[in-house]
């Protein structure tokens, strides 16, 4: 069972050893890694080309497309891609040596109607500092991952990118990529909600470093934005609308209904009161629902 690692970089140079070694000391050995750089101006070209001579299963990806933005750079790797079992890294945390061996095991223990079908498995990451010390045991909420509450994905935001393993079948829905898709975990997560399963290993098996440079931080991420500002995102909104049109055909009717449920909720326009009893219909933490009444 052969794995396909994706890896998008951009002025990394300062962790993506690490990273990449983490991969390389994995207990599972049947793995590709594809990298490609988003038009770095440090070293991290040369690092990649470094570790592509050093082992035969890496490769980097070389395009003149220039700089396309991290879900766009993800995009394209995928679009360079033929595994049946797809992971993403980000170029600056660390893996610990037995990831990819944990999801393998879990794909074992899937029945065939499982693996044919759109799948996604994620699983949950350390939060820790500049030098990989630990500053906290869990980024995503447990509790919330596992407890896979019918429609209560619309506002929960539990899946991280850089622990994501899809199929192919998710990756063959997924492309070409949808104009409002800001973040393919969140894309990936929905599609797998609507057309298939999610699967959540509950075990931190990444160091997710936090330092300056992060795109994307435990700090500054769509969970806390979201709790601190309001019960949803614009973009999000506007990626579940989208996927809707794109997707109608084939959705179930049930989902459809959720989809119109949740534009319905989230329409600003409309009175924040009826919206609030509304809201009723989704499994949505009290705190959600309050921000609808505060800041509609």
């Amino acid at each position: 069972m052969k794995v396909e690692i994706l890896m998008a970089t951009y002025n990394g140079e300062k962790y993506l050893r690490e990273q990449i070694d983490s991969i390389l000391k994995q207990t599972f050995k049947d793995w590709k890694l594809i990298m490609r750089d988003d038009g770095s101006k440090d070293k991290t070209i040369e690092i990649l080309n470094e570790y592509e001579k050093k082992d035969k299963r890496i490769k980097v990806l070389q395009d003149n497309k220039g700089n396309l933005g991290v879900a766009k750079n993800f995009e394209e790797l995928l679009k360079n891609s033929s595994g049946e079992y797809v992971m993403f890294s980000d170029q600056d945390d660390y893996w610990m040596e037995n990831k990819i061996e944990k999801y393998i095991k879990v794909l074992e223990k899937l029945d065939k109607e499982n693996l044919k079908n759109p799948l996604l498995i994620h699983s949950n990451s350390y939060v820790c500092d500049k030098n990989l010390n630990i500053l906290k045991k869990e980024f995503i909420n447990s509790k919330i991952a596992k407890e896979n509450n019918g429609n209560s994905y619309f506002f929960c935001y539990i899946v991280q990118g850089a622990t994501l393993l899809v199929n192919r079948r998710v990756v063959e829905l997924a492309l070409p990529f949808l104009k409002s898709v800001k973040l393919h975990d969140r894309y990936f997560h929905l599609l797998s909600e609507f057309f298939g399963k999610r699967i959540f290993i509950d075990e931190s098996l990444t160091k997710y470093r936090q330092h300056g440079g992060n795109e994307i931080g435990a700090k500054g991420s769509i969970v806390n934005k979201i709790l601190k500002k309001r019960y949803f995102d614009k973009n999000d909104r506007e990626l579940i609308i989208e996927i809707s049109k794109k997707y109608d055909k084939i959705l179930k009717k049930s989902n459809l209904k959720d989809i119109e449920k949740y534009i319905e909720v989230t329409d600003r326009s409309k009175n924040r009161i009826k919206r609030f009893l509304l809201s009723k219909y989704f499994e949505m933490k009290l705190i959600k629902r309050l921000f609808l009444l505060i800041k509609g």
